[in-house]
C-alpha cells in the first residue's frame, strides 16, 4: 500500500478546507445579491406606483376636477340657481360639446337646494318625485360646500352603471353660501386604461380603493382581489393601517414583514405578494400596487447559476493545484503563490522567476503583465486626479458637490470666495458643511431636488443666496444628478449674477413706474387695467376705477414752486397708499391727475374708497419750508359695465365725473348713477359725505 507524503496530505488538506471556505463563501454572497436584487426590485415597484399615482392625477382625476370647478362659475348656471333667466339651449349645446371630448363623461347636471335638477346632459326625463337630496353626489358635496370632491363609487339610476360623481356646490357670488349643487358622473374607463397600460411582471394587479375601502376600479391580481369578502384587512392597510388587527387575515393568510418603501408584503393564499399603498391627492383615493414575490425572485436565477458555476471552477482549480503538487510541482507552484501573495499586499515589483516556454513561464510572463498595466494604471490614475483637482481649484466659477441632505462633499476654492469665505475650510466650518443655509428661500433648493429626481438636469436656475456676513446676493445655478441610487449627490456649478439681475429689474422699474411718485406710470397702468378687465369679464366680476385731481395745483406751484408741487403729489400717493387694499394698483396719468384700480370691487364700495381717499388727503397737510400747506383732491368713480363696456368709454366715464367734481367746487367725490348729485363736506366745501351717495346724471 503506498504511503502519501506529509507535505501532499498537508496540501490535500489545505484544498478541503479552501474548497470548503469557497462553498461558504459562494453561498453568503448569493445571499446577500439575492437580497440586494429583491430590494432593488421593491424599490422599482414602489417608483412604479409613485409615478401611476401621479398619473393617475394628472390624466384623469385632474382634468375632471378642474373641469367642475371651471363648469360651476358659468353665470348660467348661476343665473338659473339664483332665480333668474339664463341661455338654457346654448347651456346644454355647451355641455354637449365638453362631453363629447370627454368619452368617460357619462352625465352633467345641476340641482338646487330643494333636490330639483335643472339640467341634465344627455337629456333625460326624470319622474316628478325624484328628489336629488337623496343621490349620493347630493350629499357629498353639501359635506364640503365650496370645493370640487369626489362620491363613493356608485349605482346611476337611469342606467344602471357604475360610477363616480365629481361634485362641488354652486355658490353665490354676493355671499358665498351654496346654491345648489353641479355633479358630473364618471365612469372608470379612461381609468382602467391607465392601469392597464402599466407594465407589470406576470400574475401582478392593480387596485384603486376609496379612502372608505370600496373598490373604484382594478386590473390583474387586483381585480381577482376586488369583490372578496376576506380583503378587510388589505383595505385597512389602504386606510393606513400597517397591523393586522390581532385575529384578523388577510386573504386566507396574515401581513408579513415590511419591503421598505413604503410596501410590505402579504400572504395571498399562501404565496407572498408585495403590496405598496400610495394615495392619489385630490380624489383621496388609495392605489395599491400588488406583485408576487415570486415574480421579483425571477431575476435573482441568473445569479443562482452563475454562483455554483464559479464555486465549481474554483474547487476544480483548487483539484488542479492539488495534482500538480501531488507530481513534485510544489517549489514551483510555491513561488507564483508567494508572487501573487505579494502583488495582493500591493507590491507591484516585477519578478522573473521562469523564463522558460512551460507553463510556469507562461504564467509568470502574465503576472508580470498584470503588474505592470496595474502600476500604468494607478500612475494614470494619479495623474488624472491631479489634473481633475486643479481643473476644480483654477476653474473661474463656483463648484460643489453634495449629498442629497446638502452635506458639502467637494467645493472649489473659487466658490468659497464667491460667497465671502476665505477658503474652503472656512466655508465648511461656517455653513456646518451643508448648502443649506445658502438658500434665501429653503423652497427653491427643494424644487430643485424634485425637477433631478424626475431625471431633468437644472441649467441657468437663478436663485437668492446669502453670502457670509448676511448680503444676499443672485446666482445662475447648473445641477445635475450625480452618485448611486443608493447614496444621490448633486453636482452643481453657479456663478454670481447679481448685478445683471438687479440691473434687469432696474429696467423694468423704470419702464413700469413714474420717477417722480414712484406708483404705476401711465402705460403700466392701462396695461393692467386691460388684464382686470379681461378678468372681470371673463369670471363675471366686478371691477371699478376712480380718477383723482389735485385741487388748485397750479396755484401751489405759483406760490411755493414746482420743488414744494413735487412734495405734493409724492404726499398724496402716500396717503393714497395707506388706504387702498394690497392688490389695488396707483398710477400716475399726468401732471396732478391720478387714476387708482380697483379689481373686485361695485361701484358702492369703490365711492367708500375714494371718500376715504378724499378725507385723508384733506386732513394730512404737507410741511413745505416750515409751513404746513393743505391740499384736497376732486375724484370721478366708474364701474366696468362688461363685454360691451370698452376702456375708453370706462376712462370717459371716470373723467367725466372728475370734471363734475370740479364744477361743483372740487374736493369731493362723484359717480354715475340715477340722480345728478356729488358727495361733499358739511360746510359745502366738500369732504366727509356719505361715500354712498356720490352721483350723477348720464
Amino acid at each position: 500500500m503506498r504511503v502519501i507524503p506529509l507535505r501532499q496530505r498537508l496540501l490535500l488538506l489545505l484544498a478541503i478546507l479552501s474548497s470548503l471556505a469557497l462553498v461558504a463563501l459562494g453561498t453568503f454572497s448569493y445571499v446577500r445579491a439575492k437580497n440586494v436584487m429583491l430590494h432593488g426590485a421593491e424599490s422599482a415597484m414602489a417608483l412604479q406606483a409613485d409615478t401611476l399615482a401621479n398619473a393617475i392625477v394628472s390624466q384623469y382625476a385632474g382634468e375632471y376636477a378642474r373641469a367642475v370647478a371651471s363648469l360651476r362659475q358659468d353665470p348660467r348656471v348661476v343665473a338659473c340657481l339664483s332665480g333668474r333667466s339664463y341661455d338654457h339651449q346654448g347651456l346644454m349645446a355647451s355641455w354637449a360639446s365638453f362631453m363629447q371630448q370627454r368619452p368617460e363623461a357619462y352625465f352633467t347636471y345641476f340641482a338646487d337646494m330643494s333636490g330639483r335638477v335643472h339640467a341634465l346632459q344627455p337629456p333625460h326625463e326624470l319622474s316628478p318625485d325624484f328628489d336629488a337630496r337623496t343621490r349620493p353626489w347630493f350629499r357629498r358635496a353639501m359635506e364640503h360646500p365650496g370645493v370640487v370632491g369626489w362620491s363613493d363609487p356608485y349605482t346611476e339610476f337611469i342606467t344602471g352603471k357604475t360610477v363616480v360623481s365629481t361634485v362641488a356646490t354652486v355658490d353665490d357670488p354676493a355671499d358665498g353660501k351654496p346654491l345648489g349643487v353641479l355633479g358630473l358622473d364618471i365612469t372608470t374607463d379612461g381609468l382602467r386604461n391607465i392601469l392597464s397600460g402599466v407594465a407589470l411582471p406576470s400574475g401582478s394587479g392593480l387596485l384603486v380603493l376609496t379612502a372608505n375601502g370600496h373598490p373604484v376600479t382594478a386590473t390583474g391580481l387586483g381585480a381577482a382581489l376586488a369583490d372578496r369578502t376576506d380583503t378587510t384587512p388589505l383595505r385597512n392597510l389602504a386606510r393606513g393601517t400597517h397591523a393586522a388587527h390581532g385575529a384578523d387575515r388577510i386573504i386566507n393568510g396574515t401581513i408579513d414583514d415590511s419591503a421598505g418603501n413604503g410596501a410590505t408584503y402579504l400572504h395571498v393564499d399562501g404565496e407572498r405578494v408585495l403590496t405598496a399603498v400610495r394615495a392619489v391627492p385630490g380624489p383621496g383615493w388609495r392605489l395599491v400596487l400588488l406583485v408576487p414575490q415570486e415574480e421579483l425572485l425571477r431575476a435573482v436565477a441568473p445569479i443562482r447559476y452563475g454562483t455554483l458555476l464559479a464555486i465549481g471552477g474554483m474547487l476544480f482549480l483548487f483539484a488542479v493545484l492539488f495534482a500538480v503538487a501531488a507530481a513534485g510541482a510544489t517549489g514551483r507552484v510555491g513561488q507564483l503563490a508567494e508572487y501573487m501573495r505579494s502583488i495582493a499586499r500591493g507590491d507591484f515589483t516585477v519578478r522573473n522567476l521562469f523564463t522558460g516556454r512551460d507553463e510556469y513561464g507562461a504564467l509568470n510572463r502574465h503576472l508580470n503583465e498584470l503588474v505592470t498595466a496595474r502600476r500604468d494604471a494607478e500612475a494614470a490614475l494619479r495623474d488624472a486626479e491631479r489634473q481633475h483637482r486643479e481643473l476644480v481649484e483654477n476653474a473661474p466659477i463656483g463648484i460643489f458637490r453634495t449629498a442629497w441632505d446638502g452635506t458639502i462633499n467637494v467645493l472649489n476654492q473659487h466658490g468659497a470666495a464667491l460667497l465671502g469665505f476665505r477658503d474652503v475650510a472656512h466655508a465648511r466650518a461656517v455653513l456646518d458643511d451643508s448648502v443649506i443655509p445658502l438658500y434665501a428661500e429653503p423652497m427653491d433648493r427643494q424644487a430643485m431636488l424634485d425637477d433631478l429626481t424626475a431625471g431633468e438636469v437644472v441649467t441657468g436656475l437663478r436663485l437668492r443666496w446669502y453670502r457670509r456676513g448676511g448680503e444676499a446676493i443672485w446666482v445662475s445655478l447648473y445641477a445635475r444628478r450625480t452618485g448611486t441610487p443608493e447614496a444621490p449627490e448633486v453636482e452643481s456649478f453657479f456663478l454670481d449674477v447679481t448685478d445683471q439681475v438687479e440691473d434687469t429689474l432696474r429696467l423694468e422699474q423704470l419702464a413700469t413706474t413714474d420717477e417722480l411718485t414712484g406708483v404705476a406710470n401711465r402705460r403700466h397702468f392701462m396695461a393692467r387695467l386691460e388684464d382686470e378687465a379681461a378678468r372681470a369679464q371673463r369670471y363675471g366680476r366686478p371691477l371699478s376705477v376712480l380718477l383723482l385731481d389735485a385741487d388748485h395745483f397750479k396755484s401751489i406751484n405759483d406760490t411755493w414752486g414746482h420743488e414744494a408741487g413735487d412734495m405734493v403729489l409724492r404726499h398724496i400717493t402716500d396717503v393714497m397708499g395707506l388706504s387702498l387694499r394690497e392688490n389695488d394698483l396707483i398710477g400716475r396719468l399726468g401732471g396732478e391727475e391720478f387714476g387708482v384700480l380697483l379689481p373686485e370691487t361695485a361701484q358702492e364700495r369703490a365711492l367708500r374708497t375714494a371718500e376715504r381717499i378724499r378725507a385723508a388727503v384733506e386732513d394730512a397737510p404737507v410741511a413745505v419750508r416750515d409751513v404746513w400747506v393743505g391740499c384736497t383732491v376732486s375724484v370721478g368713480a366708474a364701474e366696468y359695465r362688461g363685454a360691451n363696456d370698452s376702456l375708453d368709454d370706462l376712462i370717459r366715464r371716470a373723467d367725466h365725473m372728475l370734471m363734475r367734481a370740479k364744477e361743483e367746487g372740487r374736493n369731493r367725490v362723484c359717480a354715475q348713477q340715477a340722480r345728478p348729485a356729488c358727495a361733499e363736506s358739511p360746510d359745502g366745501t366738500g369732504g366727509n359725505g356719505p361715500a354712498g351717495s356720490g352721483q350723477d346724471a348720464a
